[in-house]
Protein backbone atom coordinates (compact mmCIF):
# COMPACT_ATOMS: atom_id res chain seq x y z
CA UNK A 1 0.00 0.00 0.00
CA UNK A 2 1.29 3.46 -0.82
CA UNK A 3 1.63 5.91 1.86
CA UNK A 4 -0.19 9.03 1.54
CA UNK A 5 3.59 10.68 2.76
CA UNK A 6 6.89 10.89 1.29
CA UNK A 7 9.37 9.67 3.68
CA UNK A 8 10.95 13.34 4.40
CA UNK A 9 7.12 14.44 5.48
CA UNK A 10 7.04 11.61 7.91
CA UNK A 11 10.28 12.32 9.62
CA UNK A 12 9.47 16.15 9.73
CA UNK A 13 5.80 15.50 11.14
CA UNK A 14 5.01 16.38 14.61
CA UNK A 15 2.25 13.67 14.41
CA UNK A 16 3.04 10.57 16.16
CA UNK A 17 0.55 8.49 16.07
CA UNK A 18 -0.66 6.24 13.39
CA UNK A 19 -4.12 5.82 11.38
CA UNK A 20 -5.29 2.93 9.46
CA UNK A 21 -7.53 5.10 7.40
CA UNK A 22 -5.86 6.53 4.07
CA UNK A 23 -6.22 9.96 3.58
CA UNK A 24 -6.36 11.13 0.25
CA UNK A 25 -5.91 15.21 0.60
CA UNK A 26 -2.68 14.12 2.63
CA UNK A 27 -1.35 12.25 -0.22
CA UNK A 28 -2.58 15.12 -2.95
CA UNK A 29 -0.68 17.71 -1.02
CA UNK A 30 2.33 15.60 -0.57
CA UNK A 31 2.80 14.98 -3.78
CA UNK A 32 2.19 18.64 -4.50
CA UNK A 33 5.17 19.93 -1.96
CA UNK A 34 7.02 17.17 -3.57
CA UNK A 35 6.50 18.54 -7.09
CA UNK A 36 7.22 21.77 -5.41
CA UNK A 37 10.29 21.24 -4.74
CA UNK A 38 11.27 19.02 -7.27
CA UNK A 39 10.97 21.31 -9.99
CA UNK A 40 12.61 24.13 -8.41
CA UNK A 41 15.86 21.78 -8.51
CA UNK A 42 17.75 22.76 -11.79
CA UNK A 43 19.73 19.51 -13.32
CA UNK A 44 23.28 19.47 -12.65
CA UNK A 45 23.34 21.51 -9.21
CA UNK A 46 23.51 18.39 -6.95
CA UNK A 47 26.90 17.24 -6.47
CA UNK A 48 25.36 13.87 -5.47
CA UNK A 49 22.91 13.19 -7.98
CA UNK A 50 24.06 15.16 -11.70
CA UNK A 51 21.02 14.14 -13.24
CA UNK A 52 18.45 15.10 -10.93
CA UNK A 53 16.24 18.21 -11.98
CA UNK A 54 14.88 19.81 -14.79
CA UNK A 55 16.84 21.96 -17.47
CA UNK A 56 17.67 25.17 -16.94
CA UNK A 57 15.26 26.68 -19.18
CA UNK A 58 18.16 29.54 -20.65
CA UNK A 59 18.85 26.03 -22.53
CA UNK A 60 15.84 26.28 -24.39
CA UNK A 61 15.47 29.38 -25.99
CA UNK A 62 16.57 29.44 -29.01
CA UNK A 63 14.77 26.28 -29.40
CA UNK A 64 11.34 28.02 -29.52
CA UNK A 65 8.54 26.77 -30.24
CA UNK A 66 10.64 23.09 -30.19
CA UNK A 67 11.21 24.12 -26.48
CA UNK A 68 8.14 23.45 -24.67
CA UNK A 69 7.85 20.06 -25.87
CA UNK A 70 11.20 18.95 -24.83
CA UNK A 71 10.95 20.84 -21.17
CA UNK A 72 7.50 18.75 -21.58
CA UNK A 73 9.60 15.65 -21.42
CA UNK A 74 11.95 16.61 -19.47
CA UNK A 75 9.84 17.16 -16.31
CA UNK A 76 7.46 13.79 -17.44
CA UNK A 77 10.85 11.81 -17.11
CA UNK A 78 11.87 13.69 -13.95
CA UNK A 79 8.64 12.85 -12.33
CA UNK A 80 8.71 9.30 -13.24
CA UNK A 81 12.48 9.03 -12.15
CA UNK A 82 12.41 10.48 -9.38
CA UNK A 83 8.74 10.66 -7.87
CA UNK A 84 7.93 6.68 -7.08
CA UNK A 85 4.35 7.46 -5.90
CA UNK A 86 2.99 8.04 -9.03
CA UNK A 87 2.17 6.01 -12.15
CA UNK A 88 1.56 7.85 -14.96
CA UNK A 89 2.29 11.58 -16.22
CA UNK A 90 0.02 13.77 -18.71
CA UNK A 91 1.37 17.09 -19.15
CA UNK A 92 -0.34 19.67 -21.38
CA UNK A 93 0.95 23.09 -22.10
CA UNK A 94 -1.68 25.69 -21.65
CA UNK A 95 -0.57 29.07 -23.23
CA UNK A 96 -1.22 32.35 -21.48
CA UNK A 97 -1.57 35.45 -23.86
CA UNK A 98 -1.65 37.77 -20.78
CA UNK A 99 1.81 36.40 -19.95
CA UNK A 100 4.07 35.64 -22.73
CA UNK A 101 6.98 35.00 -20.50
CA UNK A 102 5.64 32.21 -18.05
CA UNK A 103 5.00 28.88 -18.94
CA UNK A 104 1.85 26.93 -17.46
CA UNK A 105 1.60 23.65 -17.72
CA UNK A 106 -1.26 21.21 -16.36
CA UNK A 107 -0.17 18.06 -14.82
CA UNK A 108 -2.09 14.82 -13.87
CA UNK A 109 -1.00 12.08 -12.79
CA UNK A 110 -2.08 8.48 -11.26
CA UNK A 111 -1.62 6.79 -8.22
CA UNK A 112 -2.51 3.36 -7.25
CA UNK A 113 -3.98 3.06 -4.26
CA UNK A 114 -5.65 -0.18 -2.72
CA UNK A 115 -5.62 -1.33 -6.30
CA UNK A 116 -7.55 1.46 -7.47
CA UNK A 117 -6.07 4.02 -9.55
CA UNK A 118 -7.00 8.26 -8.56
CA UNK A 119 -5.84 11.00 -10.56
CA UNK A 120 -4.13 13.51 -9.27
CA UNK A 121 -4.42 17.39 -10.93
CA UNK A 122 -1.55 20.15 -10.67
CA UNK A 123 -1.07 22.69 -12.53
CA UNK A 124 2.60 24.45 -12.49
CA UNK A 125 3.61 27.96 -13.53
CA UNK A 126 7.52 28.54 -14.70
CA UNK A 127 8.02 32.02 -14.00
CA UNK A 128 10.71 33.97 -16.34
CA UNK A 129 13.06 34.05 -12.96
CA UNK A 130 12.96 30.15 -12.95
CA UNK A 131 10.76 29.06 -10.42
CA UNK A 132 7.95 26.86 -10.34
CA UNK A 133 5.16 27.51 -8.64
CA UNK A 134 2.80 24.08 -8.23
CA UNK A 135 -0.92 24.81 -7.57
CA UNK A 136 -3.40 21.68 -6.94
Amino acid sequence: MISEKSLFDRINSDSHGYSLRFDYGCLHYSILNSLQNMLNVRKGSLVSSEDYGIPDFSEFVSQFPDAINKLKLAIQDFLYRFEPRIQSVFITHEPDIDKPLELKFSIVTKVFIDDDMQNLSFETVLTSSGQAIVRG
